[in-house]
């Protein structure tokens, strides 16, 4: 997949994406640090975490609220499979999402998002969750 089509926008030290594995958690997305050679949350530079947490996040939070009433914001940073300084924005539902014809029901809404089923979307439905996404934050 060409990831750049699910950019959401740049800001200076953040990329916002909207991540591909969009079931069961609609509005799910991620940061990408644009740093060349960022690799780990403890290489974080004191203005990419004030980007982060001061902009990127609380954005991210107050969007997907406003259009999926989300019930509670998740964050996490891993880097185990894609070994550059990224963090996830994962909301949680307490109860079924009804989002461009498609049921979105969170399975552990109160535990770990993982392991959870992963239903791959059209490219046209990741789109349209993308530009909803857009022309809110």
């Amino acid at each position: 997949m060409d990831y750049d089509q699910l950019k959401i926008r740049d800001f200076k030290h953040w990329g916002l994406f909207l991540h591909a594995n969009q079931y069961p958690y609609v509005g799910r997305c991620y940061a990408w640090a644009h740093r060349e050679h960022a690799s780990t949350v403890t290489s974080m530079r004191i203005a990419e975490q004030e980007e982060l947490f001061g902009l990127v996040l609380p954005e991210w939070n107050r969007t997907i609220r406003e259009l999926y009433t989300h019930d509670w914001p998740n964050v996490a940073c891993f880097g185990n499979t894609s070994p550059h300084l990224h963090w996830h924005f994962i909301p949680r539902y307490h109860s079924p999402r009804l989002v461009h014809g498609i049921t979105f029901i969170d399975p552990n809404p109160r535990g770990n998002y993982a392991p959870y089923e992963r239903k791959k979307l059209d490219l046209e439905v990741l789109l349209k969750i993308k530009e909803d996404i857009q022309a809110k934050l």
